[in-house]
């Protein structure tokens, strides 16, 4: 004979899922029969993998303009980060979360193959609202 612990257990149990789909269907417009776990599981890993910088190698944040045969290096970013981060956006195009791990990882290289001009256009610009950068 079965425990009427156990079965209430079972019951609970099974009216708390119910719920819980409901509940996402309803108000989170989420139906777990239309989730695709495979392409969940695809895009995780791509957003853990952009997003953890341990994990992601130090090549992955470096802009290549393929004018030149120089290099800038961020070697230091000055006491108004958020300017050095919005300059490299507005000269470089690349968006917030690029600028934020070039900043943090300095001293880095962030721009490579780009011709003299360019790159002392950009270490001017740079230096203007308080960054240091070199060119190799």
């Amino acid at each position: 004979m079965i425990d009427e612990r156990f079965l209430y257990g079972a019951i609970a149990l099974m009216l708390i899922i119910i719920v819980n789909e409901y509940v996402f269907k309803k108000y989170l417009h989420f139906d777990m029969d239309k989730f695709d776990v495979l392409k969940f599981l695809k895009n995780y890993k791509r957003m853990f993998f952009l997003y953890n910088k341990k994990l992601a190698g130090k090549h992955d944040f470096i802009i290549k303009k393929n004018t030149g045969n120089n290099s800038l290096v961020l070697t230091e970013v000055g006491e108004n980060k958020a300017t050095v981060m919005a300059t490299l956006r507005q000269i470089t195009g690349i968006s917030y979360d690029h600028a934020k791990w070039i900043t943090d990882a300095v001293p880095t290289v962030f721009i490579t193959d780009i011709s003299i001009e360019e790159a002392d256009l950009t270490k001017k610009a740079l230096e203007f609202v308080g960054a240091k950068v070199e060119i190799e």
